[in-house]
């Protein structure tokens, strides 16, 4: 069973993160933001969290079109990935299919009574949510 796996779903100027140290549930984190396409302050800040969390693996939000074709942000992903690899070599890296995983989760927070203005904050966490359960589910570890 995999434990202590962090899920990340990268955008232009925020890093949405979930948590799972169990390897069955799954908890958002803190968004991180940073200025448009500086990675660098975000790389800082996660490399503490790797480090403090004893991460293991790392399902990377990949993203792409309806069609499953590249879109704007898949090489920027692909970029971001050896970075995330050079600060914890020791954690398996893993690509997840993030389609429609940020409309999920503002779905999920708008079921729980959140209206769309509110978020805002931290909208990117739980997409992150969905990419580790769905993670999860791929490798047999949730329903």
């Amino acid at each position: 069973m995999e434990k202590n796996i962090l899920a990340l779903d990268l955008g232009k100027g925020s890093l949405g993160i979930a948590l799972s140290r169990s390897g069955m549930f799954v908890t958002p984190l803190k968004e991180l933001r940073f200025k448009m396409m500086d990675f660098n302050s975000a790389l800082s800040d996660l490399k503490e969290m790797l480090l403090f969390e004893k991460v293991e693996v790392v399902a990377m939000g990949y993203p792409l079109f309806p069609s499953g074709d590249p879109c704007e942000m898949t090489p920027i992903v692909e970029r971001f990935i050896p970075k995330v690899q050079a600060i914890w070599p020791n954690a398996k890296i893993v690509k997840v299919d993030e389609r429609n995983s940020t409309v999920e989760a503002a779905a999920m927070l708008h079921a729980n009574g959140e209206k769309a203005k509110k978020q805002r904050g931290h909208i990117d966490s739980a997409a992150a949510m969905v990419i580790l359960e769905r993670y999860l589910r791929s490798i047999g570890q949730a329903e």
